[in-house]
């Protein structure tokens, strides 16, 4: 039996009208959704005559040419990835990285120099004395480049007389062997200056080489993390050696130094970085303000410079005016 509203909207006596249209109005859009869906309509619109423009007004319509030479300027791709077994070569490392890094070429106008990292010959070439290089680089860590000089010079003066210790330099000519090293007392090592500790370190040092598990020969043949792996196994060698040693001794071209301050904060100038909430380390601060990124956060951003990372690197210490190695 139907309702009283019921016969009333079936009789056609519903005088409100609202309920019924909503009822027709559904029923005849689906029908005209489904007459859309069959066949599509097509608005023709007249165009408007556009009034003649002024002799007098400036230029808007681009030649043919400029339009060509913009098109191909957004759409020129960066410096191509050399082969992964070709040779290095600085230039082309160095473009690479400008191609992917906008404003890394103004980083390097600024510095004024080129990377000097690779403006010596192969470590292989040169005679490289791993022992010597990384010696060096324990008498050198936390110093300054003055005082680590001086120690330098001491120490080298307790091997050889002749020497003269107020020459000494950050990759000197000269330089005792593992076996001299090993023979001398820890007191005598500390009367140049070295710390006890890293008296301990050089012997510990010495050790290796003369026991053969380090060699010069096997580390110019070994992968950067073999090296990392082998290196960090030396009492008294951190990371931040092993990269000083790949960069500047064995000439390394992919090295991100994540532990050293001057290239932290170049970094973080450079991409203008401010730090993500909720990472740890994240909120770390320098001196003036300046954030400090974490390692997740450096390799992250460095991703652009691949494979080349020791070149970013270089020129973040020169964003900073950080003496690297090779100015000491």
């Amino acid at each position: 039996m139907l309702t009283r509203r019921q016969a009333k909207i079936q009789a056609g006596a519903l005088q409100d009208g609202p309920a019924v249209f909503r009822v027709t109005k559904r029923k005849f859009t689906e029908r005209l959704d489904e007459k859309l869906k069959k066949k599509p309509v097509k608005v023709a619109i007249a165009p408007k005559s556009l009034p003649p423009i002024p002799p007098d007004a400036p230029d808007l319509v681009a030649e043919a040419s400029e339009i060509e030479t913009a098109a191909s300027a957004v759409a020129a791709p960066s410096a191509a990835l050399p082969p992964s077994d070709a040779p290095f070569d600085y230039s082309t490392a160095l473009s690479y990285i400008c191609g992917q890094d906008p404003s890394f070429d103004q980083v390097v106008k600024r510095a004024g120099k080129p990377c000097k990292i690779f403006e010596s010959e192969d470590p292989a070439e040169q005679g490289l004395d791993a022992f010597k290089a990384l010696a060096t680089a324990i008498i050198y860590q936390q110093l300054s480049g003055k005082a680590a000089s001086t120690i330098l010079g001491r120490f080298l003066t307790l091997f050889n007389d002749k020497l003269d210790p107020a020459a000494a330099e950050r990759h000197p000519k000269w330089f005792p062997t593992p076996r001299a090293v090993r023979d001398k007392e820890r007191q005598e090592l500390t009367s140049a200056g070295l710390s006890g500790r890293k008296a301990e370190y050089v012997h510990a040092l010495a050790d290796r080489f003369l026991d053969g598990s380090i060699s010069t020969e096997a580390l110019l043949g070994m992968e950067d993390d073999e090296i990392a792996e082998l290196l960090c196994s030396v009492k008294g060698v951190g990371p931040w050696t092993v990269d000083m040693f790949l960069m500047f001794d064995l000439k390394r071209p992919n090295i991100l130094p994540v532990g050293d301050l001057g290239i932290r904060k170049g970094m973080s100038k450079h991409f203008g970085m401010k730090g993500s909430n909720g990472k740890k380390g994240s909120k770390q601060k320098a001196g003036g303000g300046i954030y400090l990124p974490t390692p997740d956060e450096m390799r992250e951003a460095a991703k652009i410079w691949e494979p080349y990372r020791t070149i970013g690197s270089y020129y973040m210490w020169t964003i900073t005016d950080t003496k690297t190695m090779e100015d000491e």
